[in-house]
């Protein structure tokens, strides 16, 4: 919820701003959720609930490298100490540019600690963050107050949300935002991500307050607040849709029943899939691709959106993709977008193409799921199978005297009567 609504409700504002009050920065990196399961680490992107990062989605990208590679380069000890039931809350920095926000620096390791999930709920104090920031070696939320406000604060605040934003150069005089609430809050200044060698990040965009008495969270907008601008989408996505229609038309030519592929998994095998299915595709068409004029998006110019080629195995995908910018931006479109079928047309998507598009999804996952359930059954195999060396060594259970125990079952098993009468041998 917004402050700015409640300054017509005088005495719940006033409530408000008489509770025990947390009020901190909203810093905009990319939501990342962390967990350690005592043996590896598991990766989630905006909300706990999500699916596990795969290796699919990191192979899409760098994004996520310096992430992962701190937390598997985390000192043992240090791992010992992480609850295995909890998912730790990061606002991921991989660059100074994370989101909507241009920052002048990065947190320490790229990450800031914001909150911690436990039995699937968010639940932590403000001390547990500190602790566990402290332990993780990166850098807790930005709490810029905490407590109960004086007189002082609370004018200073509701003058703020009263005032028209034409009229706010007066309340902040020669301050922006930032620090006009960090003068009003947090005079001595110790505990902003956003200040870098005494100067704020005039862009910031809102500060959350929370209550503790009633755990109500209301924003403090920045009136004066502005993203950054980001070009239309919809020529990258004509191109897009482009680029995957002429790759399934050039599917309608190849049996994929024929194209050799190998992994221990889902993801490896769907991965080595694509990367032998680009192969044939390239070896037909690149020379036209090459001639195929269309602009590649300003954002994968950025490191951090190339293909992690250390992650593809096919050295002839590798030879591709380090040719061209073009034909590594092809296998990007291509490699990620088979995985999920997709509900809605996208740019010169038609209703039939859109159809032919899932079909051959289904295909695919029936191809790949064929081949995984084949490894899973030779696998089976192979641990069922008795070594023939090993056959001398089976032991079997004895008595006192050493003698193998009969075996009980067959011993009451009925007996099959051959039609004769005879003797019974005595026992020996």
């Amino acid at each position: 919820m917004k402050l700015q609504k409640l300054d017509r409700d005088e005495k719940f504002l006033e409530e408000v701003l008489n509770d025990v009050l947390t009020i901190y920065e909203d810093v905009q990196g990319s939501k990342l959720f962390v967990r350690y399961d005592g043996e590896n680490f598991e990766f989630r992107q905006k909300s706990f609930k999500n699916d596990p990062l795969s290796l699919i989605d990191v192979s899409l990208q760098k994004y996520f490298n310096k992430a992962i590679n701190y937390f598997y380069n985390l000192d043992e000890r240090v791992k010992k100490l992480l609850p295995k039931n909890f998912f730790f809350c990061f606002e991921y920095f991989p660059d100074e540019t994370p989101a909507n926000i241009e920052y002048s620096k990065t947190p320490k390791n790229n990450l800031i600690l914001t909150g911690i999930v436990k039995n699937k709920k968010f639940d932590y104090s403000v001390e547990e963050l500190i602790e566990f920031s402290n332990l993780l070696d990166c850098d807790p939320l930005p709490v810029i107050f905490y407590g109960k406000l004086n007189t002082k604060q609370k004018e200073g605040i509701k003058n703020f949300l009263r005032t028209d934003k034409k009229d706010l150069k007066y309340i902040f005089q020669e301050d922006n935002f930032a620090l006009f609430f960090y003068k009003l809050l947090d005079p001595s200044h110790k505990h902003s991500f956003l200040m870098d060698e005494g100067r704020y990040q005039e862009n910031l965009h809102r500060l959350i307050l929370k209550t503790q008495n009633t755990n109500y969270k209301f924003e403090i907008l920045n009136p004066l607040y502005e993203k950054i601008s980001r070009n239309s989408s919809t020529e990258f996505t004509e191109i897009y849709s482009l680029i995957i229609l002429n790759f399934m038309n050039f599917l309608q030519t190849i049996d994929l029943e024929k194209i050799k592929f190998s992994g221990n998994n889902y993801e490896e095998l769907y991965i080595s899939f694509i990367c032998n299915l680009y192969n044939v595709y390239m070896n037909e068409m690149s020379e036209e691709l090459k001639e195929f004029e269309f602009s590649i998006p300003e954002f994968f110019n950025k490191e951090k959106f190339k293909i992690n080629i250390y992650l593809i195995n096919n050295d002839l995908t590798k030879r591709y993709l380090l040719e061209n910018d073009k034909y590594e931006y092809i296998f990007k479109c291509i490699l990620g977008s088979f995985k999920h079928k997709k509900k809605k047309k996208v740019g010169v998507f038609t209703d039939n193409s859109l159809q032919i598009f899932n079909n051959f999804i289904d295909e695919v996952d029936k191809i790949i799921s064929f081949r995984l359930n084949k490894l899973k059954e030779e696998d089976l195999r192979n641990k069922k199978l008795m070594n023939f060396g090993d056959y001398h060594n089976l032991k079997y259970d004895v008595d006192g005297q050493g003698d193998v125990y009969p075996d009980v079952y067959t011993e009451f098993e009925p007996k099959i009567s051959s039609g004769k009468k005879g003797k019974k041998k005595k026992a020996t």
